[in-house]
């Protein structure tokens, strides 16, 4: 009479871990985008430094449900009162690629007292799921050739956790 018992105890509790899981379905329509952000280190380039030690970071995220893309820039270390314009390219920093979105007037990199500026802006593109993306920062508005800062975003994971 025990074991039955035992044996019936042991199939309630096993029964529930044989049972079927509904499937998760993933797909790749920016609505359904599973990271976050890419994310990127900015530095001054090799041919600058010693005049500028600029350093910052900045990231990409989905706006919208995936339609728009927002991208945040912030960087240190800088002369107080600067302007920077900010570019957003293909490719890695110095290889330069096709820009996809610059960002100027408001929404350069207007330096503080403390040397420290931020700036975001939002751009009608889906959000980025592969490729190779990069920000420059450029001296000013009168000088767009000058690379003062770079950086080569990470791309996020792009697979649903297991």
């Amino acid at each position: 009479m025990i074991r039955i018992g035992h044996v019936a105890l042991v199939a309630l509790l096993v029964a529930p871990a044989c049972a079927r899981r509904p499937v998760a379905t993933i797909s790749a329509e920016p609505d359904n985008v599973v990271a976050s952000r890419w994310n990127a280190n900015l530095s001054t380039p090799a041919a600058m430094q010693g005049i500028i030690q600029a350093q910052g970071r900045s990231w990409i995220t989905s706006a919208d449900g995936g339609r728009r893309t927002r991208v945040d820039v912030e960087l240190d270390n800088m002369v107080s009162g600067g302007q920077h314009p900010w570019v957003l390219r293909t490719g890695q920093c110095g290889i330069s690629g096709a820009e996809v979105a610059r960002a100027e007037g408001s929404n350069a990199l207007s330096v503080g007292r403390d040397g420290r500026a931020k700036a975001s802006t939002e751009f009608d593109r889906y959000f980025p799921t592969s490729g190779d993306y990069m920000v420059e920062v450029l001296a000013s508005s009168q000088n767009t050739d000058r690379v003062i800062a770079c950086g080569n975003f990470a791309p996020p994971n792009m697979q649903a956790p297991r």
